[in-house]
């Protein structure tokens, strides 16, 4: 394995995990499956990995696009950034003669890249309505912790599964420093709190949180997610300070994985590997023996196993089982640097800085035409799928929550605005994928209005319908076959653009 295999197969890992997140597409992944195992197998290279990358690039731009997640979103952006690179070294292949050469041209993009989407993300946040406990996004997720935290996994409480996990993890690494040598008082005190920690949270505050000690849980943790986001992101261009950064960005991905978070995680990871430095990179490319099979094999291969029983878990609802497994076989990827970094003698972390005489100066377009993506929503373009995920953030109508934007200065479009209010619709009749967002009540952008009719045109559905547009209220027995709005094909704005509901008053809730 080399850093480029190891990487291409953490990618190509992430993007089996997307499709396996509810095997929405069983035979597509299927092919992805198969793809990634046979390029393992045979041996990763630019050719066989610009081949994957064509496959799942077609079938997220033919298939899923618009209506796809942020990450899926990212995935799509990182494809198409990768394609371009290989293309570009291979075209130039005197100047990058091997696989590693390319890889190097690209590290400094997916690095800045990977910065970007914590920035954008975390700058979202910036907003009143996420620090209101009663709709913050923060406390879905903690309910969402919560609720794992007291289920079960196989008839045994999760929380006395996730305890012993956390001991069993400080043993290792107590284990591994006395095999070497005496552990500093640090690292020792450090284990012994994470245990500490990890009980209390098991034990006490997990069962049952008191309402006041759950407000200022979440307030504390909106505080937290900002500084991780929007400080921390953009700290992994420094080099001295990416090792902490991405311990700290790594166990909040670990912890996200648990409630199913475990597509994003995976691509996480694989970014994050392009910000770890060669001493600690050579640890993450060693074999590990496998005493069952009698033979070592590839940390990454083993990675990849794993995670796909994850991606199994994942399409038969057990999310909670893919979480374990994903963070295991994530574990035992970065064991070796885990270890290095905490048990001397260590390697000097150097870190590696966002630059290399490789790439091309054109080749930063793209982080431009991401942090572009990342402010349709405050343009008046799009408000799903652009790093906007879990923020509260508003933007429709004059005034946004934002703190900083908070008077929209830079709205240029009036795709928000242009909207319909639903009055009346069987949201269950349609089938109009809003599960978890009443139309009836609420208002929706046209060009996603128009989405739904041609969606439901397709499905051959019968839709009334009662909604306002325009100050005049419009009542339909079918609004599939009505002459003003009937939608047989999809502009461009229909194919590029992706809304929220926007709610007609009050906080904004939590949505994707």
């Amino acid at each position: 394995m080399t850093p480029f295999s190891t990487f291409a197969l953490l990618y190509m890992t992430a993007m089996f995990l997307e499709l396996a997140e509810k095997w929405t597409y069983p035979v597509f992944t299927v092919v992805t499956l198969v793809l990634a195992a046979l390029f393992a197998w045979i041996g990763i290279t630019r050719v066989s990995f610009l081949v994957f990358l064509l496959a799942t690039t077609a079938h997220f731009l033919l298939v899923q696009f618009p209506d796809v997640a942020n990450h899926v979103n990212v995935a799509i952006y990182c494809n198409s950034l990768l394609m371009v690179g290989i293309v570009f070294s291979l075209v130039r292949s005197r100047e990058f003669p091997t696989d590693d050469d390319g890889f190097e041209l690209l590290r400094p993009l997916l690095q800045l890249s990977m910065i970007l989407v914590y920035a954008l993300a975390g700058f979202h946040k910036l907003n009143a309505d996420f620090f209101d406990p009663a709709v913050s996004c923060v406390a879905d997720v903690m309910g969402g912790l919560t609720r794992m935290a007291n289920s079960r996994v196989a008839g045994v409480p999760t929380r006395f599964v996730l305890l012993a996990g956390i001991l069993l993890l400080a043993y290792a690494l107590l284990s591994a420093g006395s095999a070497r040598r005496p552990l500093p008082a640090a690292v020792r005190l450090g284990a012994m709190g994470a245990t500490l920690l990890a009980a209390a949270l098991v034990f006490v505050l997990a069962p049952a949180i008191p309402p006041a000690a759950m407000t200022s849980a979440i307030l504390g943790m909106a505080v937290i997610v900002i500084f991780w986001e929007l400080i921390g992101g953009p700290l992994l261009a420094v080099p001295r300070l990416q090792l902490p950064v991405l311990a700290f960005s790594w166990a909040m991905h670990a912890t996200l994985a648990l409630i199913g978070f475990v597509d994003f995680g995976a691509l996480a990871l694989a970014l994050l590997f392009t910000f770890v430095p060669r001493p600690y990179r050579d640890l993450l490319l060693t074999r590990l023996r496998l005493p069952a099979v009698g033979r070592s094999v590839h940390r990454a291969h083993v990675y990849f196993t794993l995670c796909v029983l994850a991606g199994i878990s994942s399409g038969l609802d057990r999310r909670l089982i893919g979480g374990m497994l994903f963070n295991f076989a994530a574990l035992i990827f970065i064991w070796p640097m885990v270890s290095a970094a905490v048990i001397p003698p260590r390697p000097n972390w150097t870190g590696i800085p966002i630059a290399s005489r490789l790439t091309p100066r054109w080749m930063f377009l793209f982080p431009v035409l991401l942090l572009l993506h990342g402010f349709t929503s405050y343009a008046g373009l799009r408000t799903a799928g652009n790093f906007s995920m879990f923020s509260n953030l508003r933007t429709e109508g004059a005034f946004s929550n934002h703190f900083l934007l908070g008077g929209n200065p830079l709205k240029l479009w009036g795709y928000q605005e242009d909207a319909v209010r639903f009055i009346r619709i069987d949201d269950r009749r349609a089938r109009i994928g809003y599960q978890y967002q009443p139309l009836e009540g609420n208002r929706l952008p046209v060009v996603e209005f128009r989405k739904l009719i041609h969606a439901w045109t397709g499905a051959g559905a019968t839709v009334p319908l009662t909604f306002e547009y325009g100050g005049r209220i419009h009542s339909t027995k079918d609004i599939v076959n009505d002459p003003v709005w009937r939608t047989h094909g999809r502009d461009w704005e229909m194919r590029l653009m992706d809304f929220r509901v926007i709610q007609p008053e009050g906080p904004n809730s939590c949505r994707w």
